[in-house]
């Protein structure tokens, strides 16, 4: 099984239901009983929205990842359409290996409430630990996924929309005006047209947004946030956007190439909280470090390390800031160091 897909326990019926749900979903919109059956299904186990999950990206690879303009009909040579979406269901599994893209609708996902994705084309992607890997989109837009991260892609002929569940990405936008690019970050919405920016979410719910190129809108969004207005970021600007309000921030040059410093193989901190190093540095770390005491979260450091070897990032918490670093059953553990 492809590493980038998390393992989890499966039935034969299970995945039976799994393939029904794409072919449905793949044949037009859903109807409301069939959306209120496809709710109690992912209800039923904590394995089936993820079995789903992985069954929409192994029919998104098979095809390429391409939303057709219309659907095939039988004169063009393509896949043959029916009357009756489940007469689609044979079809879907004689060929799956040249499928035309199917797409899961996420009911529960973060972009509910916000619209209905109806018809949309969707896929998952997951990048270990220690793995930074570049996600091509299906507009000919471009992701690099920092480590440790989770994209959900879900495309409508309307809109590209995807949702950033956990870590970062840097996004390089195809230019589309009549339909807009947006990244979902917890409860911040990030739209743009043709640019180049950096999404970060982080622990905290939190999302921070860079732009290196272009111009994006950054909005709060939930049920409680109707009509709230869009900022407005150029490039060179930083925004952070937490529950009760949004930054805006214009750092030095440097300091925008240090958030991108993991494309080279490295951390770059200047004058960093110790709590967000140390959630940068558990992308790289496959035993997590953990701070013994909320005391030194705002504990300063500053230093350049590699992401291939956090010991040596670990070795300068005791070395260089008096710190104290102990293996615990299930990681390290960060304390003050005992005082003599």
């Amino acid at each position: 099984m492809n590493r980038n897909v998390m393992n989890f326990k499966r039935t034969p019926q299970a995945e039976e239901q799994a393939r029904r749900w794409i072919v449905l979903i793949d044949a037009g919109p859903l109807q409301a009983e069939e959306r209120q059956e496809l709710h109690q299904w992912l209800a039923e186990d904590p394995c089936n929205p993820r079995l789903l999950d992985e069954h929409a990206l192994l029919w998104a690879t098979a095809s390429r990842a391409r939303f057709p303009a219309a659907r095939p009909t039988a004169s063009s040579g393509a896949a043959p359409t029916y009357a009756n979406p489940r007469q689609r269901w044979a079809w879907g599994l004689g060929l799956f290996g040249a499928a035309a893209l199917a797409a899961a609708v996420w009911l529960n996902g973060p972009w509910a409430g916000l619209e209905d994705p109806g018809r949309s084309m969707a896929a998952v992607y997951i990048t270990a630990v220690g793995e930074p890997r570049p996600v091509p989109l299906p507009d000919g837009s471009r992701t690099e996924l920092n480590a440790a991260s989770t994209l959900r892609v879900a495309y409508t002929p309307e809109r590209r929309r995807v949702v950033l569940e956990r870590g970062e990405g840097l996004f390089e936008v195809a230019k589309n005006r009549s339909r807009p690019f947006e990244v979902i970050a917890g409860g911040t919405l990030v739209r743009a047209v043709g640019t180049r920016f950096l999404v970060q979410r982080h622990a905290d719910g939190s999302a921070e947004v860079t732009v290196y190129e272009g111009v994006v809108e950054v909005t709060r969004v939930g049920p409680l946030r109707g009509g709230a207005q869009p900022l407005r970021l150029g490039a060179g600007q930083v925004a952070v956007s937490a529950e009760q309000q949004t930054l805006l921030a214009q750092p030095e040059l440097q300091a925008m190439g240090r958030k991108l410093a993991w494309q080279q193989g490295r951390i770059e901190f200047d004058h960093t909280p110790l709590s967000e190093a140390l959630e940068e540095v558990n992308r790289y770390s496959l035993v997590p470090i953990r701070l013994g005491d909320n005391a030194l979260r705002g504990m300063q450091l500053s230093g350049s390390f590699s992401t291939h070897d956090t010991g040596v990032f670990l070795s300068s918490l005791e070395q260089g800031f008096g710190l104290r670093v102990q293996r615990t059953g299930d990681g390290w553990l960060v304390t003050r160091a005992a005082q003599r």
